[in-house]
Formats: structure tokens, C-alpha cells, sequence
């Protein structure tokens, strides 16, 4: 009997939330993600690597992926660890795979994971904000504030983002700035820069990776 392979949806990793999964109890049945009317059990992620854990006898591999609205993680046992052995820290990587739940954790568990290009990122992530706009959760991280003096300048709404545009465009070959950075560079307060940097990001002018500011292309 032919089965029909379930569709992987593209969503935000920030869906696969405890109360958004149903646990299916008959067989044949599959598990699933609820979002809006879609039921969703397997995914496709475009997402970053921020972490890899290796068992000592080597017969479970995980690694952690981030897409900017969270992060989740991809586990592997015995021969199916040889699906993470080359994805590294830092990579990007194309992820295929079915949603599962245990102790109170949502993970994936992969079918098919591939190193892209950043190009491919930035398309995801377009198409993304077309579906299901920016991620709801998604939040301005405040890092620890340096412990240096400097002296506040009074920017007007208008200059700020001009400020902070140009000067994130200035560390585009750095692969963009962190808002510690930004703070330092710009001698503004806090308050004002998350405000203009939040906006920014709903204008789709800016995106947000690995903790640092870049320029949407």
C-alpha cells in the first residue's frame, strides 16, 4: 500500500510551542504542530547551528538551531547520527524533518539536513514574513551594558535611524554588530536604540542573526 508523505511546512521554529502540539493516541496517526488550520508534522527550516553535543560512546547527536524567533533542537541515535556528523557550529543548514515531544520538550527529529548559503536564509526568512508576518515573540535582546563612561547625545527619531542604518551597513563585512556595539558606537540611550531597532525590523530593513544586526538586502 503506497503511503502519502506528509507535507513539510515552512514555518517560524517559535511555533513549536508545548501548547501548540497534539499528541495523536491511535495508530496510523501522526503527531502535529497547530498552527492556524494547518496541522503540521513534519517541517522544512532554514536555521542557523549555535550548538552541537556528542554522546562519549557516540550513539546520540544533537545539535541546536536558531532562525531568529527561537531555538530548537535536532536529535539523533545509533546509525542516524550520521545524518549531524559534518553540520558544525556556525553553519547554516536546510532541515527536513517530523516534530516530537519528550519530557516536556519539542524537538525535531531530521530526515534530511543540508549546509545553504546565507542567500537561502535571507529568502526563507522573506517568505516567512510574507505568511506569518515577523515572529511574535521574537524579542530585542538587551546584553549586558558595558562598564564604560561616555557621554548621552539626544538623537531625534529621524537621526537615529539614520545613525544606526548607516553604522550597521559600516560592519556589513563583519557580518553585522550587536547591540553592545551599536550602544558604544552611537553614545545614545538604551531605550531609544531598541525603540528605532524594533522598528526597523518590522520595515524589513534589518534582520536580526546570531545576536547581531544586519542589513536586509
Amino acid at each position: 500500500m503506497m503511503v502519502n508523505r506528509l507535507i513539510a511546512y515552512k514555518i517560524w521554529l517559535n511555533y513549536l510551542k508545548e501548547e501548540n502540539f497534539v499528541n495523536k493516541t491511535q495508530d496510523f496517526e501522526s503527531n502535529y504542530i497547530s498552527v492556524g488550520n494547518k496541522q503540521i508534522s513534519r517541517i522544512n527550516i532554514i536555521a542557523n547551528v549555535v550548538g552541537k553535543f556528542q554522546s562519549e560512546d557516540g550513539n546520540y547527536l544533537a545539535i541546536t538551531i536558531d532562525d531568529s524567533s527561537a531555538q530548537v533542537r535536532l536529535k539523533t541515535w545509533r546509525e542516524d547520527t550520521k545524518i549531524l556528523n559534518n553540520i558544525n557550529v556556525g553553519d547554516i543548514v536546510l532541515v527536513i524533518g517530523k516534530v516530537r515531544n519528550y519530557n516536556d520538550e519539542l524537538y525535531i527529529l531530521p530526515e534530511i539536513v543540508k549546509k545553504v548559503l546565507i542567500n537561502d536564509e535571507l529568502l526563507r526568512r522573506l517568505e516567512l514574513i510574507k505568511e506569518y508576518g515577523l515572529p511574535k515573540e521574537s524579542e530585542i535582546i538587551e546584553e549586558p551594558e558595558p562598564k564604560i563612561e561616555y557621554e548621552e547625545i539626544n538623537f531625534n527619531s529621524n537621526n537615529l535611524k539614520n545613525q544606526l542604518l548607516n553604522l550597521i551597513e559600516k560592519n556589513e563585512e563583519d557580518l553585522g554588530i550587536n547591540l553592545e556595539e551599536i550602544k558604544i558606537q552611537l553614545h545614545s540611550d538604551l531605550v531609544s536604540i531598541n525603540k528605532i531597532l524594533e522598528e526597523l525590523l518590522k520595515e524589513g530593513q534589518i534582520y536580526l542573526i546570531n545576536n547581531k544586526y544586519r542589513l536586509l538586502l
